[in-house]
């Protein structure tokens, strides 16, 4: 069954103000960006919140050069 909200999990203990964060994004439909420097447990936010929420995780990596439409499509003649 899936759940409403974001609440943590066993393995990922979140802040108050994170929960929050997330759970608003949630709430409005909208992304939530999450940046820090490497290590800090940015992938770790975003697996905990797929698990919660019953959902599947699309992983993406980018770097500094990629642009959003290889993200959508990219065209190869």
């Amino acid at each position: 069954m899936e759940q409403q909200g974001f609440q943590g999990t066993g393995e990922y203990v979140a802040s108050e103000e994170l929960m929050a964060s997330v759970n608003i994004a949630i709430a409005l439909k909208k992304p939530l960006l999450i940046k820090g420097e490497p290590g800090t447990g940015k992938t770790m936010l975003a697996e905990a919140v797929a698990k919660a929420l019953g959902k599947r995780l699309i992983i993406w990596n980018i770097k500094s050069t990629t642009k959003a439409q290889e993200g959508l499509y990219v065209y190869d003649t």
